[in-house]
């Protein structure tokens, strides 16, 4: 089954934030723009989170080891985080 995500209607809306938790040693990435939560499941897998209302999701969040180093790598020179 194909999954259905919502794009935030008003441009300002859109985010993707990126926290470092050295504590836990890992990356947190939450972003609720579509085409950048399609991109990221390929690079991660599976969100560890989904921000959903109804079948429709409005966001994700990713829980990534820095020990994971070739797929922060492939995220920061694949993934469209900074729309350029």
């Amino acid at each position: 089954m194909s999954k259905v995500y919502k794009e935030p209607i008003d441009e300002t809306e859109k985010e993707t934030t990126i926290n470092v938790l050295y504590g836990e040693n890992c990356l947190a990435i939450y972003t609720n723009k579509a085409e950048l939560q399609k991109q990221l499941c390929k690079i991660f897998g599976e969100p560890n989170k989904e921000h959903k209302k109804g079948k429709t999701i409005l966001g994700s969040t990713w829980i990534v080891s820095l020990d994971e180093k070739s797929k922060i790598t492939k995220m920061m020179l694949q993934a469209n985080i900074f729309e350029l």
